[in-house]
């Protein structure tokens, strides 16, 4: 091989490296938001933008979703007066025993 064809393929190799490492890094980004802004479902997040590189919307929710302040689910939601707390279920006997 000669000067020039070294030369190509390391300038190849090195493309290819930094488009790569490029993805990863701006599909990372959401999950980044999330944390910063304190998001209560950040791994929710990071899990569908890092989905987004097999699927693009995905990761384009993943960053409206990062930047609302938007929970999905009921998973968060603090109990309502009169409601009992998860710890007052636990000491409950079970019926039967």
């Amino acid at each position: 091989m000669d000067k020039i064809a070294i030369i190509s393929l390391f300038l190849i190799f090195f493309s290819v490296l930094t488009i790569t490492l490029g993805i990863v890094k701006l599909h990372t980004y959401p999950g980044k938001v999330a944390e910063q802004r304190g998001h209560p479902q950040k791994e929710a997040i990071e899990a569908t933008s890092l989905m987004g590189l097999l699927i693009f919307p995905l990761w384009m929710v993943a960053l409206v979703w990062s930047y609302s302040g938007a929970v999905i689910g009921t998973l968060y939601e603090p109990p309502a007066d009169g409601e009992p707390d998860v710890s007052d279920l636990e000491n409950t006997p079970v019926d039967g025993q």
